[in-house]
């Protein structure tokens, strides 16, 4: 199965066009990687930075597909492996002396770790230390284990010894393990193109009711509309940066912005508050029973 993977991903155009134009970068000498370092730590130089991630991208790659087996896309491995060269640009130290590269496999492996657990289910696996060495060692030390004494409660135990942990919690990780999350676009049913997600049942209102939810926002945004037309300028940018965003801005901000103090732009939102209320008067009760 994973070989299939494996080919299906590096039949990926995609993939291939990628692969194809990081193969024309170069491999970096110890005296360049400290060259094009100095320059990006020392002057700020971006193309300097540029030019130590391009000579590296096929690393990243090959540390990718060692990953490969979690059943997991390797563009999608080597996209969160790139994050970690990236990082690893950051902050390499040109003066102590080691290859760039073996500085930047712990920020790429660290980095496609991280996705890999992440990725492993929604629920999740956690990320601690004790996590993350349970998720990718316990597979191999219980068949380690398994071949040598046979299956059973004794393979728990000595599994919960070796990683000092409890057997509850080998028992947990190894049913995540054994379980992967399945996707609500999967087929519901071996023939027929129904998805899990078409047999959820929908609570939502129905057809009638979002008709007159549709309705009455156009009344209101209408009504909203022709009444900042008479609105006074500063009454206008409190309803846009107070009342019709997401993100509204504090009080102490748009005072800034209008000259005036917290207390007296509090004063102007209410009378806004008020003249909309007039205007949305005879549509209260429908806007309160949406609610």
């Amino acid at each position: 199965m994973a070989a299939t993977r494996m080919h299906e991903s590096f039949s990926d155009p995609g993939l291939q066009y990628y692969l194809a134009a990081i193969a024309k970068f170069p491999l970096l000498t110890r005296e360049q990687e400290i060259a094009l370092a100095r320059r990006y730590l020392n002057e700020g130089e971006q193309e300097a930075a540029h030019r130590l991630v391009q000579c590296n991208l096929r690393f990243v790659v090959k540390i990718a597909i060692g990953f490969r087996g979690y059943g997991l896309k390797v563009s999608d491995l080597i996209e969160e492996g790139n994050l970690g060269l990236l990082e690893a640009v950051k902050r390499f130290d040109p003066e102590r002396g080691r290859r760039f590269m073996t500085y930047a496999a712990f920020w790429i492996r660290a980095y496609i770790l991280a996705y890999v657990l992440k990725s492993w289910s929604m629920v999740g696996v956690g990320t601690g230390p004790l996590q993350s060495k349970l998720f990718f060692r316990l597979q191999r030390e219980r068949a380690r284990i398994a071949a040598r004494l046979g299956s059973g409660v004794d393979v728990e135990r000595r599994l919960a010894r070796k990683f000092g942990t409890s057997e509850e919690r080998i028992r947990e990780m190894a049913e995540r393990l054994d379980r992967r999350d399945s996707s609500l676009d999967a087929v519901a049913f071996r023939d027929g193109t129904v998805t899990v997600l078409d047999m959820l049942p929908d609570h939502g209102a129905d057809q009638e009711a979002r008709c007159g939810d549709a309705e009455r926002d156009r009344v209101v945004r209408q009504r909203v509309v022709e009444a900042l037309a008479e609105f006074e300028a500063r009454e206008v940018l409190i309803v846009r940066k107070r009342l019709l965003t997401d993100e509204p801005e504090t009080l102490a901000e748009l005072g800034r912005t209008l000259g005036l103090s917290r207390e007296r732009v509090r004063q102007l939102e209410e009378r806004v508050k008020a003249k909309l209320r007039r205007v949305l008067g005879d549509l209260q009760g429908e806007v309160a029973e949406a609610a």
